[in-house]
């Protein structure tokens, strides 16, 4: 019996450490990829004229992952630094302009920026966790409000809420839901995503329903009619 609870107990610590490692092995290696070929030219220039030693340890592989992936963080590095200024955000600017020229190449990216935007932290008056009905009206599913507009015939107010799938958040349902039927709760996104890709284990003790009126998602990004 002291086996058995043993064997659980060692698997419910590894776990999270098995996630955090297998997250940052897909970081680490999209990195190294992506710096591999300065990599790979920096030894084959450069191997040639240094002592045999040093030269096997450069065309090493594993030096060549840590290589690449000092060179990437390098390059992201200097890119963060050069659109915080000036001539960086006029660069931008004319890279997006030439994008514009190819639709579908405009689209991906227009599409993919936006959903950054969206994401990235807001003001701390802004509600983006909210619970809505789904998958039927006696359930309740966490949801993210990403923006609310108005349905032109009736006039009524409209926010479109995604729904992540538990345990993996990356897939999900986009629900057009009424906003008066949108509730509003005292959850941040962080605790919001533990919930999810734990599948309830971790998650606050209380939840408080926001009923009053002017806590309703409606300071979302909104489209005119």
């Amino acid at each position: 019996m002291n086996i058995q609870q043993n064997l659980i107990a060692g698997v419910l610590t590894i776990l999270p450490l098995a996630a955090v490692w297998f997250v940052l092995k897909l970081i680490f290696d999209a990195l190294s990829y992506f710096g591999s070929p300065w990599a790979t030219w920096t030894s084959e220039q450069f191997g040639p004229m240094l002592p045999a030693p040093l030269a096997a340890v450069l065309g090493n592989p594993l030096f060549l992952y840590v290589i690449g992936t000092a060179f990437a963080l390098f390059v992201l590095y200097l890119v963060g630094a050069l659109a915080a200024r000036v001539i960086g955000q006029q660069l931008l600017h004319g890279v997006e302009q030439l994008l514009e020229k190819v639709p579908f190449v405009h689209m991906i990216y227009s599409s993919t920026k936006k959903v950054i935007a969206a994401l990235q932290p807001k003001a701390e008056n802004v509600q983006r966790v909210v619970l809505i009905d789904f998958p039927n009206a006696d359930m309740r599913a966490i949801g993210f409000a990403m923006r609310t507009f108005t349905e032109t015939t009736t006039g009524r107010e409209l926010t479109a809420v995604f729904v992540p799938t538990a345990p993996n958040p990356t897939s999900g349902y986009l629900e057009i839901v009424p906003s008066d039927r949108v509730i509003a709760v005292d959850m941040s996104a962080d605790q919001a995503m533990a919930m999810i890709i734990s599948g309830g284990v971790v998650g606050p003790d209380t939840i408080t329903y926001a009923h009053k009126p002017d806590m309703k998602p409606t300071e979302l990004p909104r489209t005119g009619t």
